[in-house]
């Protein structure tokens, strides 16, 4: 009978089908003690019109791959899908095809399941939400109120980062180190706006502590540490010449602070209004001011810009040296936000030493010079102090450093103070596509949260939300959805209208996954543009619609045996915006006693960017983007799954090679052909191992797969998904070989179906089309290969083993395979080989002598 051709297009939207019937990976749990579960989770996307893309399908068949070997290994499996649909993204894409996203959002989302479902991703559908359904944002909200009634958020006026094409004010998170906003790449200005602020420094340390239990990648725990910036150093206080001032100076340098000799200042410091006021220095200096305006954190952060001043004319006299004058300088390198916003400075610092020698200012140092050219840096706390008062002499050692701070709080001219660069949390965005904030204010009451029961706050259907020129949010226009009473007194009252920030949802969108279940709901598409549930879900059966902490409580208890998330996958550009907010949010949550973990994700990887084939970040305006629905639509979706998961180390960046596609589609194909051709129905006549293959051969070949088992039931918990797939590569090309040699000596074939099956199984996660297809119709199961055993290595593997050649008489006569671990047993291996038959019709008498190199051969001397 003739072979079956591969053809993928015939069977992969049959099993797409199949499983979404079946409910083949639906995830349950019941009764299971903690550590038989897997919560595997991928950064869930933002929806865009584009669709996935090959970064999405690298990062997906990930957790794919993870979530199938814990679900085969006995493992209780929690891999769910939703959707990060708020945000500018889809606000501003909106507006440029003249839609609401409440129109938009929901065709798209549709657009990214029929993409997953094509890739075979086995995904529980049965949890999967928006975070622009209303019953999900309901708890976005609640969760609003509760931290706000635990004092962690505020509301006052405060200088912003603002993106001026976007119209919105941004956190210092979503600003590049070049100046720019993270979403659109304009540059950023400041701007003075009302704004709702989470207090994430109060969780600084712990943030800082905590991160030595997690098993995250070295690269994004140094991110975090540098984000959060935590510097220990000491406040030293100056009186200002001549005025009745005094300007607290921070040091995170205590051993160098003999060698200042100037201050700088920041632009916005409120002292800066006071020392420039009536002097010559006054216009230049306010000029200066507006200028820095346009400078943002991180761009001053990264240091790639002009270093200017402009003198305030005052100086401040230095309690380090008899009161000498020190002039105060305006720096545009000064943080308003980084210590006291005012800084002692000195040749060994490269920025200072630059500034001054511009400036012409004078400078002292207190450590010799090693290289003649520059001052040695203070950064290194190393060198002899002179000029140091009763340091002098010293080597700058902890020590010293406390005896320093030591003496500084004695004599009262400063105290020890802890510094950080993490600055409290912007919440607050002027635009019309979030989450309504659910506060209203009230002349008489001031700010009140709004009634449980009325949650949640609906984001109206309008036609037009446009960002406003004056920086208020669209909704404040809306007067009939503003307007309402106050929850406390009754009166007139009007709500917020601001909205949350994208990140709000993707803060603990984890946390909903296992309870989220529905189950007999619908998702249904308004035509008549209903107001506040269009496009959206209909979640009439949803249990617990009120939110409240009894019913918070009651589903957390059915859920918390999921919880934390075990395995979650995603980009690096995340470290400080989504992975630091989310820690911040679990915290917060477990101090009010809702969450019994401090952690959201206890393992993190890292998935690398894929780029174009040209080298380049691939983009439209390049037409160099790759279209997954093409891939499949040519190759197959196994062929993809496999290519993606080849194409190199998980976490490293690569560019698309259709060449390399192609050898992953070969090897896809040569597994379906050898499976066809040996335990199909034109194979089956020689699908069973025989006398007449050779011995050594078998064993060689099962010590190969029980290799091979091994090695991927080893990798895939480590996500070294493309070494998994070079051993079942390896173990193919032997297999191939050991069958081609059975048929061409007419004998039987190496390997049985039993075992056959077993490469199968190991392949199915990377590969679940493919594998479910010859499960079913070659093998003919009745289970989904996905709910069957994981195969365990039973016998030797190939590194275990040792084939030795038998000699007598230095020629050759037989051979005989032994456990590695006897390789060093001579007598062993003499009383085994001189069993072999073979080796017995050359010896008529008792050898002489025995040769014998250790797992190399024996030969026996008649």
């Amino acid at each position: 009978m003739k072979n079956i051709p591969y053809q993928p297009q015939n069977f992969e939207k049959k099993w797409q089908e199949y499983w979404d019937m079946e409910k083949t990976y639906k995830s349950e749990i019941s009764n299971q003690k903690s550590d038989n579960k897997q919560y595997v989770l991928a950064m869930f996307p933002y929806p865009s019109g584009a669709g996935l893309h090959v970064g999405h399908v690298r990062v997906y068949t990930g957790t794919d791959v993870t979530a199938r070997f814990y679900r085969m290994s006995g493992r209780s499996v929690l891999h769910p899908m939703g959707f990060d649909a708020f945000g500018l993204p889809a606000e501003n894409a909106a507006i440029k095809a003249k839609k609401n996203p409440m129109d938009m959002v929901p065709e798209h989302i549709e657009t990214f399941k029929k993409q997953m479902k094509s890739l075979g991703l086995s995904y529980d559908w049965d949890r999967e939400f928006s975070t622009t359904d209303p019953s999900y944002y309901k708890w976005t909200q609640w969760l609003f109120i509760q931290f706000y009634k635990m004092g962690l958020l505020y509301k006052k006026d405060t200088p912003i980062n603002y993106c001026p094409v976007c119209k919105t004010g941004l956190a210092e998170e979503e600003v590049l180190p070049n100046g720019t906003h993270e979403r659109c790449g304009n540059k950023i200005t400041k701007k003075d706006l009302p704004q709702w602020i989470f207090k994430i420094t109060k969780y600084a340390d712990r943030l800082l502590a905590d991160l030595k239990d997690l098993d995250w990648p070295e690269g994004i725990l140094a991110m975090q540490r540098n984000w959060i910036g935590k510097k220990e150093g000491v406040i030293i206080h100056h009186k200002v010449d001549g005025m009745n001032i005094q300007l607290d100076t921070f040091s995170a340098y205590p051993a160098w602070l003999f060698a200042d000799t100037f201050i700088v200042i920041a632009p916005e410091h409120p002292s800066v209004q006071k020392l420039v006021k009536g002097t010559q220095y006054e216009k230049e200096a306010l000029n200066f001011i507006e200028e820095h305006k346009q400078m943002t954190q991180q761009e001053i952060l990264s240091g790639n810009f002009e270093k200017k001043g402009v003198f305030t004319g005052k100086y401040a006299l230095d309690p380090f040296n008899n009161n000498r004058k020190m002039p105060i300088w305006l720096a545009n390198f000064a943080l308003m936000d980084f210590g006291t916003g005012i800084i002692r400075c000195s040749a060994h610092d490269i920025r200072d030493y630059e500034f001054a020698q511009k400036y012409k200012i004078e400078l002292d140092e207190v450590v010799d010079r090693v290289d003649k050219k520059i001052p040695v840096n203070a950064h290194d706390n190393s060198g002899t102090l002179k000029n140091s008062g009763p340091f002098s002499g010293r080597k700058i050692d902890q020590k010293l450093i406390k005896d320093v701070l030591d003496w500084v709080e004695e004599t009262k001219i400063g105290k020890r103070e802890v510094s950080y660069h993490l600055r409290d949390w912007i919440f607050s965005r002027q635009r019309y596509w979030g989450e309504p904030i659910p506060m209203i204010y009230c002349q008489k009451c001031q700010w009140q949260p709004v009634a449980e029961k009325d949650l949640p706050v609906k984001l109206p259907y309008v036609k037009s939300y446009e960002p406003t020129e004056s920086g208020e949010s669209p909704l404040s226009t809306i007067k009939e959805w503003v307007n309402t009473d106050c929850p406390k007194c009754g009166q007139p009252a009007k709500r917020e209208t601001d909205t949350m920030p994208n990140w709000a949802g993707s803060c603990w969108y984890f946390l909903a996954f296992p309870f989220w279940n529905k189950e007999s709901q619908s998702r249904v598409f308004h035509s008549s543009g209903s107001p506040g549930q269009a496009g959206f879900p209909s979640r009439s059966k949803q249990t617990f619609s009120t939110p409240s902490l009894a019913s918070w409580a009651q589903q957390f208890k059915k859920s918390s045996n999921w919880l934390p998330v075990d395995r979650y996958l995603g980009g690096a550009e995340h470290a400080v915006l989504h992975l630091l907010y989310a820690r911040f949010w679990v915290k917060a949550l477990y101090d009010l006693k809702l969450l019994n973990f401090k952690e959201p994700f206890l393992k993190l990887s890292n998935v690398g960017m894929i780029l174009a084939e040209d080298h380049r970040k691939m983009s439209k305006s390049w037409g160099n983007v790759i279209n997954p629905d093409d891939v499949i639509k040519e190759y197959g979706a196994d062929a993809l799954r496999i290519y993606e998961m080849f194409m190199a180390p998980f976490s490293t960046e690569i560019p698309w090679s259709t060449e390399a596609l192609q050898g992953a589609y070969r090897f896809v194909k040569r597994v379906w052909e050898i499976y066809q051709k040996i335990y199909g129905q034109s194979g089956s006549r020689t699908s069973e191992v025989g006398e007449r293959s050779g011995k050594t051969s078998e064993v060689k070949l099962m010590a190969k797969l029980n290799k091979t088992i091994k090695k991927v039931t080893s990798d895939i918990p480590q996500v070294k998904f493309n070494t998994s797939i070079a051993a079942m590569m390896e173990f193919l090309n032997e297999w191939e070989s050991a069958s081609a040699k059975a048929s061409a000596n007419k004998g039987k074939m190496p390997l049985s179906k039993e075992n056959a099956k077993k490469f199968l199984q190991i392949l199915a996660p990377f590969a679940p089309f493919l594998s479910e297809e010859i499960w079913k119709t070659v093998f003919e199961e009745k289970q989904s290969i996905h709910l069957s055993s994981w195969p365990k290595v039973e016998g030797e593997t190939a590194e275990e083993q040792i084939i030795i050649p038998v000699q007598v008489m230095g020629r050759l006569r037989d051979t005989i395979t032994i456990q590695s671990s006897k390789r060093s047993d001579q007598k062993f291996i003499e009383e085994l080989a001189l069993k072999s038959e073979k080796v017995k019709k050359y010896l008529t008498t008792k050898p002489k002598k025995t040769i014998y190199v250790p797992g190399k051969i024996i030969n026996f001397i008649t």
